[in-house]
């Protein structure tokens, strides 16, 4: 429960945690503004621009939610959940001047920061969209914008971590512990069958039960 909020009722469930993730992205925008000035671009979970670039040419953000739903009787349907996508963003970045060295430590960063699984922040000066890992980058070298000029798209995705919830078992007398396939299971005789259960002598007495039967039919017959 957020202090100063009142709870909500049954039809607004979820509210209250994408309201809370909301405060938290416009606040740490809010603070950014206030200590550094209007801030864009890639920042670690410490604030800090990972990224060296002359400027940020453009972004690019999307969030999507699914909503999930089951054909029912009469041609037509009903909803029972809906579950968000992690967002997308692209920050275009440019990197220039005469300098080859800062343009390949520019790439060098960007390949090293591709494949590696740190999280990120993607930094506005309106709202900050938390926690996402890149998942690839491209760049052109075009004539319109410079040979000497590296214009390139930064590609992130949203990343959730869960947290994983070990217990352990204390037994006061090691015997009393549930056992535990560790290997392959040997062979066992299978039960006998109910037809064989419910026949006085199993299985073959089925053929003493056929001659007795055919005896009493001799009989009848003339």
């Amino acid at each position: 429960m957020i202090p100063g909020i009142p709870d909500l009722p049954g039809g607004f469930k979820g509210l209250v945690t994408s309201g809370t993730d909301a405060l938290i992205g416009f606040g740490g925008a809010f603070a950014i503004n206030r200590v550094f000035g209007n801030r864009w671009g890639v920042y670690n979970q410490f604030g800090v621009p990972i990224l060296l670039a002359d400027t940020v040419h453009s972004l690019k953000y999307q969030n999507s939610h699914q909503v999930a739903q089951a054909p029912v009787e009469k041609g037509t349907f009903t909803s029972y959940n809906k579950v968000a996508d992690p967002y997308q963003a692209t920050v275009v970045m440019a990197v220039g001047g005469s300098s080859p060295t800062t343009r390949g430590a520019f790439i060098a960063q960007l390949e090293a920061l591709s494949r590696s699984t740190l999280l990120f922040h993607v930094v506005t000066p309106e709202y900050v969209y938390r926690n996402a890992t890149i998942t690839g980058y491209d760049y052109a070298r075009e004539p319109q914008a410079g040979a000497r000029m590296v214009v390139a798209n930064i590609h992130l995705q949203e990343v959730r971590e869960s947290s994983v919830k070990y217990e352990t078992v204390v037994t006061q007398n090691p015997a009393d512990a549930a056992p535990v396939e560790m290997g392959e299971v040997q062979p066992v005789t299978p039960p006998p069958s109910i037809l064989a259960r419910t026949l006085p002598d199993g299985l073959g007495s089925i053929g003493d039960l056929l001659e007795g039967s055919l005896n009493r039919v001799r009989r009848v017959l003339p």
